[in-house]
């Protein structure tokens, strides 16, 4: 029976005790894969994936009780970011293994590389799956630069700064897997791109020197064009992407020259003409009949943080604002 503080308990997509059967149901969600119960505790493999596809990307619970051995070779298709909740594994990618361990370390899998793992008894992971194509695609839009091939060092320190941030973003990506339809795609795509740039910008790979060099500077056309380009599409889902393609320049060089231009960042700006919006519906006469409907038509995709930027930035909560409209 699934614990119902699991995370993705409604969305069980494996639950058996038969290893052939979890071998042959998780390498359809993943890949194909070798996978061995090993030692005394192969009694207890209990084998649990939980799933949740999203916009490029999908985040995962799994966990298979016992020491289990796992060696799906090259992935091929996907990076997988890997951090256990529970317990401990070793992790070998390429030629560099890490040991990883709940609260401390995870680890990141390169397509190009081949993988071997080795699952403690009882581990369990949070695994949050990048499509190959949106990883590669969000490097060229950050730099400007011909796609690389893009591998990184297998370990994942959680206990710095980037580990912390890395850990926090995979965890608002999980809330916003539990909360299924009402989600809307602007903050996936939000999502999936800041733990994208995260990682590319971050850690070790073979692409970290693209992210040390300073960015080529953009001028005040490129911001013009930014902002004019947001304004146009606040309420959709946009990504940073299509921004930085509007201004016709990398993103790293948007980033750069919105910021000394408008002492903001550029999220800060596409946020501030969302509250601009949220704003509009809510004190108009004929605006929205809820706070969730004005939010959402506003283009954010959680309500709990629309409401607090409204609250910090206007100084009363958006219901305050549309009970003086009845």
């Amino acid at each position: 029976m699934v614990r119902e503080d699991t995370p993705l308990s409604r969305y069980a997509a494996v639950d058996t005790r038969a290893p052939d059967d979890a071998r042959e149901a998780i390498g359809r969600i993943f890949c194909p894969h070798f996978l061995n119960p090993l030692g005394a505790s192969a009694g207890s493999f209990h084998a649990r994936h939980h799933t949740v596809q999203q916009i490029d990307y999908s985040v995962n619970f799994v966990a298979y009780g016992s020491t289990v051995e796992i060696d799906p070779g090259e992935l091929s298709r996907f990076f997988l970011l890997q951090l256990p909740i529970k317990g401990s594994a070793k992790v070998r990618c390429g030629t560099v293994a890490a040991d990883v361990q709940a609260g401390m370390g995870g680890s990141i899998l390169s397509p190009t590389l081949g993988t071997r793992m080795t699952w403690n008894e009882g581990c369990e992971k949070l695994i949050v799956l990048l499509r190959r194509e949106a990883v590669e695609a969000q490097f060229e839009v950050l730099t400007h630069e011909r796609m690389r091939t893009i591998e990184f060092d297998t370990g994942v320190d959680l206990t710095g700064l980037v580990g912390s941030a890395i850990w926090q973003h995979a965890q608002l990506m999980l809330g916003a897997a539990e909360a299924g339809d009402s989600v809307p795609d602007a903050y996936r795509m939000l999502l999936r791109d800041g733990l994208t740039t995260l990682l590319l910008s971050s850690l070790a790979s073979s692409v970290a020197s693209a992210f040390q060099r300073p960015a080529p500077p953009a001028g005040p056309i490129a911001v013009r064009r930014a902002q004019e380009f947001m304004a146009a599409n606040a309420e959709r889902a946009i990504s940073m992407a299509e921004i930085a393609a509007a201004s016709g320049v990398s993103l790293r060089s948007l980033q750069d020259a919105y910021r000394k231009s408008r002492n903001r960042t550029l999220g800060e700006g596409l946020l501030a003409l969302r509250l601009e919006r949220f704003r509009a519906a809510l004190v108009a006469l004929d605006g929205m009949p809820s706070v969730s409907a004005a939010a959402f038509a506003a283009g954010f995709g959680h309500l709990g943080r629309a409401a607090a930027a409204y609250r910090e930035r206007y100084g009363e909560t958006p219901f305050e604002t549309l009970k003086r409209r009845m």
